[in-house]
C-alpha cells in the first residue's frame, strides 16, 4: 500500500487516497507523474505496468487509423510502417520529471508513444550524418528555414496493448569522479543505482503522409526516404541509450496507397 504521507497532494485530496491502492489507477501518466512517493532516491519506486492497463487505449489507436483513412480518401499518399525494436526501447528519458527520469506518455490517455517530431529527427539526423543535408530533395522532404517539408511524420503509437513497461537500471560506480568531487575513478566510491523505465515487446505503427505526389520516390544522395528510414531505425535507433542497443530494430513497410 502506498504511503500517502510521501505523496505531495493537496490536504483536501489526501483523505481520498488513504485506503486506495494507487497502482489500481488506469492512467499510467497520472501514476508516474502525479502520484510519486517523495524520498531520497526518486527512481527506486518507479511503477511497472502490464498490458491490461492499456486496454482502454486501443480505441484511441483506432481513432488515429480512422484519420489516416480520411487522409487517403482526400487523395493524399500515405505509407504505413511497423517498427519492431530488437529489445527494449527508452523514449523521453531526459524530460523533466519529479522522479528524475521520465517516459513520453500521452497527456490524456497515458499511453507511451514516439512523437512525430522524434521520428522525423531520427531520420533527418541520420541522413545529415551521411552528408545528405545539402541535397535539394532533403530540403523538399524535411523543409528548411524558408519552406515547410512535404512529408508529415505522425506521432507513433503501439500497434496494440500487448507490451509492458519495465524497470531497467544504470549503475554509475564513480559518482564522485563524474561530479568532479574526486580527481580519479577510485574503488572506494559508492555505486549510485538509477532506475529508469523501458518499453518491452512493443510494436509501433509509423505513418507518413505525403503532401506532394510521387515524393516517396525521390532520392537523397542515391537512396529513397524509405531506404534511409530502414537504415536509421536499424543502426541509429529511436530514443535514449541507442549506443547501448536500446531502440534499434526493424522497420517494415506494410501498406501504402498510390
Amino acid at each position: 500500500m502506498t504511503q500517502i504521507q510521501k505523496i505531495k497532494l493537496p490536504s483536501d485530496t489526501c483523505p481520498f487516497f488513504k485506503n486506495q491502492n494507487i497502482y489500481d489507477i488506469e492512467n499510467f501518466n497520472l501514476l508516474l507523474n502525479k502520484y510519486a512517493e517523495f524520498e531520497d532516491n526518486m527512481t527506486r519506486n518507479l511503477p511497472e505496468i502490464d498490458s491490461s492497463k492499456f486496454s482502454s487505449c486501443i480505441q484511441f489507436i483506432k481513432k488515429q487509423r480512422y484519420l489516416i483513412e480520411r487522409y487517403k480518401s482526400q487523395g493524399y499518399d500515405v505509407d504505413t510502417y511497423i517498427f519492431r525494436p530488437d529489445g527494449r526501447i527508452v523514449v523521453g528519458l531526459g524530460q523533466e520529471s519529479v522522479r528524475e527520469v521520465s517516459m513520453t506518455l500521452h497527456w490524456i490517455y497515458g499511453i507511451p508513444y514516439i512523437p512525430g517530431q522524434a521520428v522525423k529527427g531520427v531520420v533527418s539526423n541520420w541522413i545529415i550524418s551521411e552528408g545528405g543535408e545539402d541535397d535539394e530533395n532533403f530540403k523538399l522532404i524535411f523543409g528548411d528555414e524558408d519552406n515547410k517539408g512535404k512529408v508529415i511524420f505522425l506521432d507513433s503509437y503501439p500497434e496494440n496493448n500487448s507490451f509492458y513497461v519495465r524497470k531497467d537500471i544504470m549503475n554509475p560506480h564513480y559518482t564522485d569522479y563524474y561530479t568532479k568531487k574526486d580527481f580519479y575513478p577510485t574503488d572506494w566510491q559508492d555505486p549510485n543505482p538509477i532506475f529508469f523505465l523501458t518499453l518491452e515487446r512493443v510494436v509501433f505503427n509509423i505513418y507518413l503522409i505525403y503532401l506532394k505526389k510521387d515524393i516517396r520516390y525521390l532520392k537523397i544522395v542515391g537512396k529513397t526516404l524509405e531506404e534511409w528510414m530502414i537504415e536509421a531505425f536499424k543502426y541509429g535507433g529511436v530514443g535514449a541509450k541507442t549506443s547501448l542497443g536500446y531502440g534499434t530494430g526493424q522497420l517494415t513497410l506494410i501498406g501504402g496507397n498510390m
